[in-house]
């Protein structure tokens, strides 16, 4: 059974974007998808471009070892060791495999530091302890820390839960991480689960951070991310399917319309209208059509990713503009099976008084306030005062 939850980026609220002061700069993912590995991989080749070197990420200490090990040398023995390793886990997957790759051929002076508990403990864990005993290494910091994160990981796995949310755990992750930039210090980079990157919560590791070292850090969820991504900028040309859908809804009944359906007397009415209000209308009509063809901002921003589908409650205004479309249509219908005379057509709908002006004046309104985009909002205006002018003077003469 696939349970998809449904989210509004009102959570954006969560994200804490870094400025000039920023130090420490976290991303929180979903473990095992692609599409997050792509765009952490790009953050940070962005980064490294810009002199940054540590990177921090959710493995214990010793696993991160193994990796900077790894990064030294040719062979990839020791990181196919460490995939075996964790099999079955979130993260041992091939787009982690693929993105580590990246990591070594294009930022080759990346270091890793892992300040998570010692997961795997009896396997990587002893096998770094093998490798530094190999090499005389006992007496090292590194053997201390690779020990103490062995017995971090003893620890959690005894007090574990089915949930995997440990008080425990989030502990050590919080006086690893601050260990860990003790010894490194300077601007880094870190990667872990959006659980534990969000400085809101003063139970999980952003949130102690965020206590402990003020407005020097930041957070970010790479679903805001990759959700941005997807949604286009106001004045951003390209193809609009919306707004070709919404200009076949407002063209197929008012050429039906002009084929002979046209109520008596309209001719004659047409001969009045004014010549300011129907300059106006040329205008936004024109200045609407354009708009709805040439700026994609006006499809709805809706994205399925792991954490669930998002949108944002703007959305709610351009579900507003489809209904009005469908009043529209509507109209239409109840018009073509009338008498079709001029009080028919300049009637009004569901509430909309002069229906065939209104509905969709009001609706391309819509798009304009939801696109953010105000050459569509500055053309509904003046199709609105030329278009809906000239039908409540025709409605004022009938």
């Amino acid at each position: 059974c696939i349970v998809t939850t449904v989210l509004t980026f009102s959570e954006r609220a969560v994200d804490k974007y870094p400025n000039g002061n920023t130090m420490i700069r976290l991303y929180g993912e979903a473990h095992g998808y692609q599409e997050y590995y792509d765009i952490e991989f790009d953050l940070w080749q962005g980064y490294y471009k810009d002199g940054y070197r540590n990177l921090f990420v959710e493995l214990p200490y010793y696993s991160a070892e193994f990796l900077n090990l790894w990064m030294k040398v040719d062979s990839d023995e020791l990181i196919d060791q460490f995939f075996e390793e964790i099999q079955g886990t979130q993260s041992g997957n091939e787009y982690n495999y693929e993105f580590l790759h990246r990591i070594k051929e294009f930022c080759p002076d990346t270091v890793f530091y892992g300040t998570d508990v010692g997961h795997q403990f009896d396997t990587t864990g002893v096998r770094y302890l093998q490798y530094l005993e190999d090499s005389e290494q006992e007496d090292s910091e590194n053997y201390t820390l690779a020990k103490e994160c062995i017995r971090q990981g003893e620890e959690y796995y005894e007090e574990y839960s089915s949930s995997g949310i440990s008080s425990v755990r989030e502990a050590y992750m919080i006086s690893n991480f601050i260990e860990a930039y003790n010894r490194c210090g300077g601007k880094i980079v870190g990667i872990y689960g959006s659980y534990h990157t969000d400085l809101r919560n003063p139970n999980v590791m952003a949130g102690q951070l965020k206590e402990y070292y003020g407005d020097i850090i930041s957070s970010i969820k790479l679903s805001t991310i990759a959700f941005s991504a997807n949604g286009y900028k106001p004045y951003q040309f390209g193809f609009c399917i919306s707004g070709c859908i919404f200009l076949l809804m407002l063209m197929l009944p008012n050429i039906i319309w002009a084929l002979g359906q046209k109520p008596e007397g309209y001719e004659e009415a047409v001969k009045r209208e004014n010549s300011t209000l129907l300059l106006l209308e040329r205008v936004g009509e024109v200045g609407v059509t354009i708009c709805l063809l040439v700026f994609p901002a006006f499809n709805p921003n809706i994205k399925k990713l792991p954490e669930g589908v998002y949108f944002e409650w703007s959305i709610l205004l351009w579900a507003a503009a489809f209904v009005l479309m469908i009043l529209y249509e509507c109209y239409w219908i109840k018009y073509f099976r009338s008498f079709r005379t001029m009080q028919d057509f300049y009637s009004s709908f569901a509430g909309f008084p002069v229906a065939g002006a209104t509905l969709p004046v009001i609706a391309s309104f819509l798009l304009g306030i939801y696109s953010e985009n105000l050459f569509m909002i500055i053309f509904s205006v003046i199709l609105g005062i030329g278009h809906i002018g000239i039908h409540i003077m025709h409605r004022k003469e009938i």
